[in-house]
């Protein structure tokens, strides 16, 4: 689970949004195509190459950020610099994910493309 967050925090970074700048939310193909890589192992050609169901928005964007978050959570303070900017990204990133991820799973309970999206996300990283 930690590895598929990984890889996703890194096209986060990748197309600029936590690297540069302010916040970007990733387009729709560009998240198309993260949840497109992240099939399930064996999964038949015709699931494969089926368009996934669109996310609502807020969700694309909260998964995102808990991406970056997760990410930076990973990353080792090697000294005293690095550990001030791992805590401002924690800051960034992180602050208020856990009840954020609670509502989204709440709000969106019958669902099942937008939980099946959340699932992988831990109720507590704060």
């Amino acid at each position: 689970m930690r590895t598929q967050h990984f890889q996703k925090a890194c096209l986060v970074l990748a197309v600029g949004l936590a690297a540069c700048g302010p916040a970007k939310t990733p387009s729709r193909a560009s998240a198309q195509a993260t949840a497109s890589t992240a099939s399930a192992p064996g999964a038949s050609a015709a699931s494969a190459t089926a368009p996934p169901a669109a996310l609502p928005a807020e969700i694309t964007a909260f998964r995102a950020r808990r991406d970056a978050c997760d990410h930076f959570r990973g990353e080792e303070a090697y000294d005293a610099q690095r550990a001030a900017f791992l805590q401002a990204q924690l800051k960034k990133h992180c602050t208020g994910t856990d009840r954020e991820l609670a509502d989204l799973r709440r709000r969106y309970a019958s669902d099942a493309n937008a939980l099946a999206a959340l699932k992988d996300y831990e109720d507590q990283v704060e």
